[in-house]
């Protein structure tokens, strides 16, 4: 059995989250898988890590893409202090 990792977003925004993106570097991206609503504005989900980042750092930028096609500014969040995103 495989450890995963997971951690929770919650979407603070007026808008549904439809892309969730991810990167150590800021240089290469990697996105999550969110069910066809994304992450519906007001609404809390759990995202599983991808296996292959189990042994990667804590701290990974992450930015949204909305409904709109807007995106948020990447922000870096340490995953080993923090867990919970709150996207506002």
């Amino acid at each position: 059995m495989s450890d995963t990792f997971t951690f929770t977003v919650t979407n603070q925004t007026d808008q549904a989250i439809t892309e969730l993106w991810a990167s150590v570097d800021e240089e290469e991206w990697a996105s999550f898988t969110l069910d066809d609503s994304g992450i519906p504005s007001g609404e809390t989900v759990t995202i599983a890590w991808a296996e292959y980042t189990n042994d990667s750092a804590c701290e990974w930028y992450i930015s949204a893409v909305f409904e709109d096609g807007s995106e948020t500014e990447s922000a870096l969040f340490n995953f080993c202090d923090e867990p919970d995103l709150t996207i506002e």
